[in-house]
This record gives C-alpha cells, sequence and structure tokens, in this order.
C-alpha cells in the first residue's frame, strides 16, 4: 500500500505537500496504473509517462473551474486519480471510462477517442469564455504525436488572442524532434523574454505607449525588439504561430513545471510549453519499448511483462490479416503497404520488416493514409491501408470524393469492425458499414472463418474499380483451425422451410451452424453488392430472420431490405442488429448481451416462433 489514498484522492491537497510529497504521491500513482492497466488493459506507457506532469498542472490549475482537454484522452488516468476517481474499475462495464467522460465528473469537460481535436475544440472554447468575460484558463495537454495531426496544425495556425483568447498548450513531447533555440544569448533572451518579470514589464509598457499620440513610439520599441529577436534568437517550429513558446523542460521536474505553468498564466497571448517526459516511466518493460507494445496493452503480469493467456491457443484476425498481407506483397511486387500509425495493433510489422521500402506509416493521419493510396493506384500500383473502423470514418471525404470517383482500386483492411469491448464509445467499429455503403463503386467482404481472410486477400487481383473493404472483427480463432472454408458468396443450408435466417460475420456464422436443419439458413461473405442469385433466393421466403451484429441497422440491414422491397418481396421480417447508438465500455460479450444481440438470446427469439 502506498502512502496516499488514491481511491478518493482532492486535487486541493496538492497546494499543501512538498516537492519530496509529490514525488511520493507520483510514485503512489504510477503503482496504481500499473496494477489496474495489468488486470483491465488499457492505455499503459502514455500515463506512466505524464504522472508528474499532470500533478504540476493541477497544482497550477483546476480541472473545477479552468477547462481542461487532453488530446488524446487516453493520457488522462492521473487526472481521474487526482479528481477523485478509484481506476481499479478502469475499463469495465459501469466503471471509469479509458478516456475522458462527460458526466463521469465534473472535472471531464471534453471526450476525445481520436487524436487531433482538443486543440479545434479549445478555440471554440476560449472564444466562448472570451464572449462572456469568463476569465478562466483553457489548457490542452497534446501528446502521443498529436500535435501532427493536421487538425492540430491548422488549430496552432489559427492562434490569434484578439478573435480566440488565450489558450495554454501543454506539449506532452515523449519522442518527437521539435528544434529549440540555439546559442547562450538566445536562451538568455528566451529566459528574459518568458519571466514573470518581464511580462508584467511588457504589459505595463504596451498599456503606457500603445495609445493615441503615443503609438509610434510602441510600434517602434515593438519593431526593435523583434529585429533584435530575428538576429540572435534561433527560430524554432512554433515562431512561426501567435504564441510565446517555452521550453523544452523536463517533464518530470515538479518544481521547474510549476514555476512555468506559473509563468504562463502572466503571459500576454497563448502559450506553447514544450514538456519532454519518459513514455512509460516507472515500469521497466514499457520504458525499454520501442515497439509501441506497451502503449495499449491487454491485462497482463506485472512481475514477467507477460500477457495473461485470455485466447491461449488462439490467433487473431488482425494477426491473420498481417501474415496475409505478407503473403500478398510476396507474391505481388506491385503491392505497397500503408497504415495511419496502427503497425503494431495491426500486426504489420513483419511486413514492415521484410519489405521496408514498400511499406508506409504515415503516423495519426487517416486522410493522408487514404490519399496516399490514391497516388500509389494512379500510377499503376498495388496499395493496401490498414485501418481501424473507428478511424476510417475520419477519411469519408477523401473515399468518396477521391477514391470512389476515380474509380482506384483500393483494398482496404478495416479492423476492429464490431463490438470491440473495453475502449469504448469512440472505438465501438459500428459505423463504418453504413458509412462504406453511402459510397458509389464499393465492395465489402465480412469473413466469418480466419481462413477466408488469406483467400480474399490472395485472391484480389485490383482490377475492381473503387473501394474494397475487407471488415474485420476483435476476434480469435484457435492457432490449428481449420482452412478448408469455401470462396464463396455466402453458404446456404436448405430444409425446405419457409423461413430463412441470414447471418453476418462470426457470430452468424455460429448461429448459422446452430440454426442449421431448423429453419433455410444463410452466411454472408459477400455483404455488397450482393449477388443475385442471393437476392432472388430470399424472395421466396414468407419470413426472413436477419441478423448482424457488427454493425448498425442503417448499414447492412436496411440496404438488403431496400433490395428485396424493390424486387417484390412480400414476406414478413425480423432483424435483429445495432440500434445507431454509442456502445459505452464493457466486454464484447456483455455489450452483445446488453443489446440483446448475444447468440443464446437471438436464437431462443427464432425458435420461439
Amino acid at each position: 500500500m502506498g502512502k496516499f489514498d488514491l481511491d478518493s484522492f482532492n486535487y486541493e491537497d496538492l497546494s499543501k505537500m512538498s516537492i519530496d510529497e509529490q514525488k511520493e504521491l507520483a510514485n503512489d500513482i504510477r503503482k496504481k496504473i500499473i496494477e489496474s492497466v495489468s488486470k483491465n488493459g488499457g492505455h499503459l506507457s502514455s500515463n506512466l509517462g505524464c504522472v508528474d506532469l499532470t500533478i504540476a498542472m493541477l497544482k497550477c490549475f483546476s480541472p473545477y473551474k479552468d477547462d481542461i482537454l487532453f488530446d488524446v484522452g487516453h493520457q488522462s488516468y492521473t487526472y481521474k486519480i487526482l479528481t477523485g476517481r478509484d481506476i481499479s474499475s478502469l475499463r469495465q462495464q459501469s466503471g471509469v471510462s479509458g478516456f475522458q467522460k462527460l458526466g463521469e465528473s465534473e472535472a471531464d469537460k471534453f471526450e476525445s477517442g481520436h487524436t487531433g481535436t482538443a486543440l479545434a475544440t479549445a478555440l471554440g472554447i476560449s472564444a466562448a469564455k472570451k464572449l462572456s468575460n469568463d476569465d478562466s484558463y483553457t489548457i490542452v495537454m497534446i501528446g502521443d504525436a498529436s500535435i501532427a495531426n493536421g487538425i492540430s496544425l491548422a488549430s496552432l495556425n489559427s492562434l490569434d488572442e484578439k478573435t480566440y483568447g488565450k489558450i495554454i498548450i501543454i506539449l506532452n513531447d515523449n519522442n518527437m524532434s521539435i528544434s529549440r533555440p540555439k546559442g547562450a544569448l538566445s536562451q538568455f533572451l528566451n529566459k528574459v523574454r518568458t519571466s514573470v518579470l518581464y511580462q508584467e514589464g511588457a504589459g505595463k509598457f504596451k498599456k503606457t505607449f500603445n495609445r493615441k499620440g503615443l503609438r509610434w513610439f510602441y510600434v517602434l520599441f515593438r519593431k526593435a525588439k523583434n529585429l533584435t529577436k530575428r538576429i540572435f534568437a534561433y527560430p524554432n517550429f512554433f515562431s512561426s504561430f501567435h504564441c510565446t513558446y517555452l521550453g523544452p523542460i523536463d517533464g518530470h521536474n515538479l518544481e521547474k513545471m510549476e514555476k512555468f505553468f506559473e509563468r504562463a498564466k502572466v503571459i500576454e497571448g497563448s502559450v506553447v510549453i514544450h514538456v519532454r517526459t519518459k513514455k512509460g516511466k516507472g515500469y521497466k518493460y514499457s520504458e525499454n519499448d520501442e515497439s509501441g507494445y506497451w502503449h495499449g496493452t491487454s491485462p497482463f503480469d506485472v512481475s514477467t511483462g507477460k500477457p495473461k493467456n485470455m485466447h491461449e491457443g488462439s490467433i487473431s484476425f488482425s494477426h491473420l490479416a498481417g501474415d496475409a498481407v505478407v503473403k500478398k506483397m510476396e507474391k505481388d511486387p506491385k503491392a505497397v503497404l500503408i497504415t495511419p500509425a496502427m503497425k503494431k495493433g495491426a500486426h504489420l510489422e513483419y511486413a514492415f520488416e521484410k519489405y521496408p521500402s514498400r511499406c508506409f506509416d504515415c503516423g495519426i493521419e487517416e486522410e493522408q493514409a487514404v490519399l496516399l493510396a490514391n497516388g500509389f493506384a494512379l500510377k499503376g500500383l498495388h496499395p493496401i491501408v490498414s485501418i481501424y473502423s473507428t478511424f476510417m470514418q475520419r477519411s469519408y471525404d477523401e473515399l468518396l470524393n477521391d477514391t470512389a470517383r476515380m474509380e482506384l482500386p483500393i483494398l482496404l483492411l478495416v479492423d476492429r469492425v464490431g463490438l470491440t469491448g473495453a475502449d469504448g464509445s469512440s472505438h465501438q467499429g459500428i459505423f463504418d458499414m453504413a458509412m462504406s455503403l453511402t459510397i458509389p463503386n464499393v465492395h465489402i467482404y465480412e469473413p466469418y472463418k480466419g481462413d477466408l481472410i488469406f483467400k480474399i486477400i490472395d485472391n484480389y487481383d485490383f482490377t475492381i474499380k473503387g473501394p474494397t473493404f475487407i471488415r474485420l472483427e476483435r476476434s480469435y480463432e484457435d492457432i490449428n483451425a481449420s482452412t478448408n472454408s469455401e470462396l464463396t458468396s455466402f453458404l446456404f443450408n436448405k430444409t425446405d422451410s419457409t423461413s430463412a435466417f441470414i447471418g453476418v460475420g462470426t457470430e452468424g456464422f455460429k448461429l448459422y451452424e446452430k440454426l442449421q436443419n431448423k429453419l433455410d439458413t444463410y452466411c454472408l461473405l459477400t455483404i455488397y453488392p450482393f449477388s443475385d442469385k442471393l437476392v432472388y433466393s430470399l424472395l421466396n421466403y414468407e419470413k426472413l430472420y436477419i441478423y448482424d451484429p457488427t454493425s448498425t441497422k442503417d448499414g447492412f440491414i436496411t440496404k438488403l431490405l431496400e433490395t428485396l422491397v424493390n424486387k417484390g418481396f412480400k414476406g414478413e421480417v425480423k432483424t435483429y442488429s445495432i440500434e445507431p447508438q454509442f456502445v459505452n465500455h464493457s466486454s464484447k460479450n456483455e455489450q452483445l448481451t446488453s443489446l440483446g444481440l448475444d447468440i443464446e438470446t437471438v436464437y431462443k427469439i427464432v425458435m420461439e416462433e
């Protein structure tokens, strides 16, 4: 047990604590984070790295009066602890979210599951406060390369105190190369320029001389100051924007960070505080991680760092897809692979290792990933894009207006489709189907068995015009599973029934098998376009049961029903799918059960009818 009761900590106690006590608190928090993530899974390295930074921030700013936004919100575990939340229930049903969550605490003013959104939102928050004469601070902590996202950079470019008010940006830099001022004189000028005494004096000088009759003197003096700065002070990246740059500083030096935060309060206009932290600090396995394994992790044994064998003897669909990509690249020298920062999560490391010149990680830029693929396709190469369902939403315009409109052959491996469990409402992969079906020239597959992933990718020849999506659930299969699945658009088992069951995905396949010999059963591999054989066979039934637990009802099910009605279908239909909604964190099985979409529930309903 640590010295502090972290399950009900009050951030206001920070003001009474010495630096040594804050260091003890940081150690206790790291132990608590490691304990909770090892049990429940979650984002480990990022949170261990920003413990000290968050302590210093909350000693200087109020989480209730001020607006504190995290980008991305998965860095907020320490923030949750210091605002009185027990993270033992992290990511569990009815427990604490792995991200900032509106309604969970009055300290959470924002939600961010996708990167790049916080700074733009902060501009709106700050401008609104400016209009209402609210003098509270607006703070954005940006980390894990979110500053490089296009929206973040565009928001930096928009910084303007007259329009939006003042924003304090804390750049949590745990592995980024941003140039710093160089030279002794430059450092001296920067230190003087950003000191409290200098800022107070500059404010008084402006107030005295920036007025009618004396403004010429103020303008002349300011130009002389800026000229001196340009000559002697080496510029850094942030010099191009309307903000004051402070740093870089040690993100584990509590005393120094507190001084910089207090300094930022009195500086006129927006401020960027560049803080360097050690990602994974306090746990040897995450500190030494270079591949990103400990960024987001499943439950693990703390003493050994080894994952708990929740799926022992099994292999994930993501892993199978990664292996299939390697085989495709061996067979097709024109194949290139693109991913927006999901190399580790999508198990693409071997492809990057074996074919480094043909593999491209464009960072957390989903829009760029699709456009990059378009460029390859225009030059006759065969682009494969591996992207998570929840992040593919961000590239809708590029897929619609560029890929599909130009009829470019691009293969997209859409990972983490369906209900994905503990990451919560921002990460459920249930919306991509409805989104994709609004795009012309699309083809959609959803493998219900692992060996079909290999077969689809292996047989794809890049002659299909427009984007092709292979939807990959967060599913696991016996590592020794048979590989004799038939590559056909759908499976069909006939019983001469007047009713039929149509299933999609791995759960759909299980129900297909469970309902065999009880009514006619179908399990689809080709989701769209629908084969004529499927459509015309379904027109003959008196009753259809359509089951898709991997997407919202306005996706596959709505499209199929529209097609059947247009062809003259007159029978009764029962549908089982996800209503358009945001599904909160819990296990996948708990989510299916709460939505009434688990296999046993649907099986019972079908059999009772």
